[in-house]
């Protein structure tokens, strides 16, 4: 039996660290303080959510958006008159040949400009917000509830819901995320089995608003803060 080193003592065991009265009691206190800045977080922006603040277009930003809202509803021909152009503008335009230019089919509507556009409607302009990511489109929504309804009758709850959209093998996909009520994601039995569903294939080949909406689309990209739209020919 080897006689122990006198150069190289046993390490000394270390008792288990035991908390003070003092230490236990501020712990305690630290729990109690970050659940009831949660719950009041919770209750601040999911029980009683405040108005949403509208975004307020500059006079050249709300002429940006008119000028890209015309050409989606009235496509001009792009590109410089070939004729002479009339001094007075009571002479009325200047015959010209038509041709069209696929640059002018791409069109970008940043974030700002899209919530912009919801607070010119007086019923959404506090109610509604659109926030834009990769191939992501989610929206925050207000909804009051009838006065009749079971449950928080007449209540100002938060919903929000996501979008997918995205062009994929030429076509346009726009996929259903999921929707929350109160920061309560939904069944998917409760949304109609339309989580996670492709609304255009589902809907698209009927005469409608989404068939028409994809016919006219020829590219589709939602990016960081804007929204890429290519109009079909």
């Amino acid at each position: 039996m080897s006689s122990p080193d006198p150069s190289n003592p046993p390490t000394a065991v270390r008792p288990p660290r035991r908390f003070g009265g003092l230490q236990v009691f501020l712990l305690l206190l630290a729990a109690v303080l970050i659940t009831a800045m949660a719950t009041l977080w919770a209750a601040r922006t999911y029980l009683y959510p405040a108005p949403l603040e509208p975004v307020v277009l500059s006079a050249p930003e709300q002429q940006v958006l008119e000028d890209k809202l015309r050409q989606l509803r009235d496509p001009a021909p792009a590109g410089a008159p070939e004729g002479p152009t009339p001094a007075d503008p009571g002479e009325g335009p200047v015959p010209e040949r038509y041709r069209e230019d696929a640059a002018a089919r791409v069109l970008y509507f940043t974030q700002r400009e899209l919530n912009g556009l919801i607070a010119g409607s007086p019923e959404l302009a506090d109610r509604v917000a659109l926030h834009l990511s990769d191939d992501l489109v989610s929206a925050t929504v207000l909804v009051s509830l009838p006065p009749d309804f079971p449950v928080m009758a007449g209540r100002v709850i938060r919903v929000d819901a996501g979008l997918a959209l995205q062009h994929m093998d030429d076509r346009l996909v726009v996929v259903l995320r999921g929707v929350s009520i109160m920061g309560v994601p939904l069944p998917d039995a409760w949304l109609g089995g339309l989580k996670g569903r492709d609304l255009v294939a589902l809907y698209g080949r009927e005469p409608g608003f989404w068939q028409a909406f994809a016919d006219g689309v020829r590219d589709l990209r939602v990016e960081q803060g804007r929204l890429r739209v290519e109009l079909a020919e």
